[in-house]
């Protein structure tokens, strides 16, 4: 199950979560499913790069086209504040993909967006202004419903989940 994307409704967060070999399918598949769900684009997330994962014959320059595509999917809404988005990643494999996307990027102007990476979940909690409960929350995935999940092309369908 490379790619799991999962929502809290009452914390208004949602979890993406990073599993074992990522395609470059299965990362566009994630912005198809965000296109037409977009209700999800306006909430806080925190990406989890779990150990082991790594992002399989996946180039630089095609995170660079898929920040693109996340840039037109953003830039038609109105935010009232800056969205959040909190990378941790515990796979040194998959380091360099993730420093590229969180590290040097305008998110702020392209997509409404400060986007940060922690160590810990505790850190990226605080950073989302989570209690001590809700940050244990983001780490058992209790109150996460899991939204669609993303596995070697075999895929939940990309209709809209309300």
């Amino acid at each position: 199950m490379p790619v799991v994307l999962r929502h809290n409704e009452l914390l208004e967060l949602n979890i993406a979560e990073y599993h074992g070999a990522i395609t470059l399918a299965e990362l566009q598949d994630v912005a198809d499913f965000l296109a037409v769900n977009r209700e999800f684009l306006k909430c806080d997330c925190l990406s989890i790069v779990f150990p082991g994962a790594r992002f399989e014959g996946v180039a630089i320059d095609a995170l660079d086209r898929i920040f693109g595509r996340y840039k037109s999917l953003y830039a038609p809404i109105n935010f009232q504040i800056i969205r959040r988005s909190a990378w941790i990643c515990f796979s040194a494999a998959a380091q360099g993909h993730v420093d590229h996307w969180s590290g040097q990027r305008d998110a702020r102007e392209a997509m409404s967006t400060t986007l940060r990476q922690f160590e810990t979940f505790e850190q990226a909690g605080d950073w989302l202004v989570l209690s001590e409960a809700e940050t244990l929350a983001l780490q058992t995935g209790a109150g996460f419903d899991e939204l669609v999940r993303f596995d070697s092309g075999a895929k939940s369908p990309l209709t809209s989940v309300r």
